[in-house]
């Protein structure tokens, strides 16, 4: 009697653990892979949470494929951009232009001031660091498309 109650303990303890370890695969399953760099569903999420930041709450209105091939695709572009700009050690955005830029996309969003988007944020769930990152890396692919195409732009002052 008592080997079969330490028997049922043993498969109650074995399949709580299997059943743990498999909600653990759900929560970091890979999406698509884009070159060596990996999406994840975790990285779908919080894609889709600053989707839905710059808009204010206007990306949850559309439906819920259109919303995912929208976030998949921007994340796809992301991870291409991170890629070429690993080749470029050169590229460096300083403090006071990442500042201004963020100052612009608060505003361009609709926010008065920089506190407004923190708080904003922080009631989205939404972490200012990750915002900012966003905005750094496009400043620094539009730098690096700015040193590839720099000889062929030509302004026309009229």
């Amino acid at each position: 009697m008592r080997k079969s109650i330490n028997l049922f303990k043993y498969i109650i303890i074995l399949s709580i653990l299997l059943l743990t370890n498999s909600k653990t695969e759900l929560t970091s399953k890979i999406i698509i892979s884009v070159g060596n760099e990996i999406i994840t569903n975790y990285d779908l999420a919080r894609e889709m949470k600053y989707l839905s930041v710059i808009t204010v709450g206007q990306f949850k209105n559309l439906n819920d494929h259109d919303s995912r091939k929208i976030a998949v695709d921007s994340l796809v572009k992301d991870k291409i951009k991170i890629t070429a700009l690993a080749n470029y050690d050169n590229i460096t955005i300083n403090d006071e232009l990442i500042n201004n830029q963020v100052v612009r996309s608060s505003q361009n969003i609709g926010f008065r001031s920089i506190q407004d988007l923190k708080t904003y944020l922080e009631f989205e769930k939404y972490e200012f660091d990750e915002f900012k990152k966003k905005i750094l890396l496009e400043l620094k692919w539009n730098q690096l498309v700015f040193q590839f195409y720099k000889n062929q732009i030509i302004i026309n002052k009229e």
